[in-house]
């Protein structure tokens, strides 16, 4: 024979099955995003690559500071020295097999350094006649032959070793010039010239 149960025992019953249920729907849910989210995991594309080429090309100049020098000239004397001194400063940037850096000053003749100006006058002072002290040491003619200009009518003026770590630098150098005219006959007149400087780096 069945037994009946109660009212409250029924309502006991029916809260238990509500929770079983409310149970079994949260692990249902739980096991769902588990399997889901393997498909949210990063993704990754093919890798592409892109060429980069960057040149720094060698470069190497020289200024001068000032630019021009007035002599005031004695007739027969050594010492005739320009009115002003001029910094010579040399900037490069080398490549790492350069090995030496050098400063030339010269003209483009030996016998026409600085050239009369009068048409009754045909005498010139040669470069010899025309010396030049650097850094404050001796003073010596325009009278080798360089890598720049005429004959026997330049000089080397400085130098640096280069190494890949001073690839890159610049340095000034202080020029006096002065013209000897000692033992030498020059008529009274303006003579002009010009001066070149330049720099070579080697090999």
């Amino acid at each position: 024979m069945q037994m009946l149960r109660s009212p409250d025992r029924r309502a006991a019953d029916n809260t238990d099955r509500s929770r079983a249920v409310v149970v079994s729907v949260a692990i249902a849910m739980v096991l769902i995003v588990a399997v889901a989210t393997p498909a949210w995991a990063q993704l990754n594309s093919n890798e592409s690559t892109a060429s980069l080429t960057a040149v720094l090309p060698e470069s190497l100049t020289v200024t001068l500071l000032p630019n021009a020098v007035a002599f005031t000239l004695t007739s027969g004397s050594a010492t005739n020295s320009g009115n002003l001194t001029i910094a010579a400063t040399t900037t490069w940037t080398l490549a790492a097999t350069r090995t030496s850096l050098a400063l030339y000053g010269y003209f483009s003749s030996a016998a026409t350094a600085l050239v009369h100006t009068s048409p009754a006058n045909t005498i010139d002072i040669p470069s010899s006649r025309v010396e030049i002290s650097v850094n404050g040491g001796a003073s010596a003619a325009f009278d080798q032959t360089v890598a720049f200009g005429a004959a026997s009518a330049g000089r080397q003026l400085a130098s640096q070793a280069i190494t890949p770590l001073t690839s890159n630098g610049s340095r000034t150098d202080t020029l006096a010039l002065n013209i000897n005219l000692s033992g030498y006959v020059l008529p009274a007149d303006t003579y002009t010239g010009t001066l070149r400087i330049r720099a070579q780096a080697t090999p």
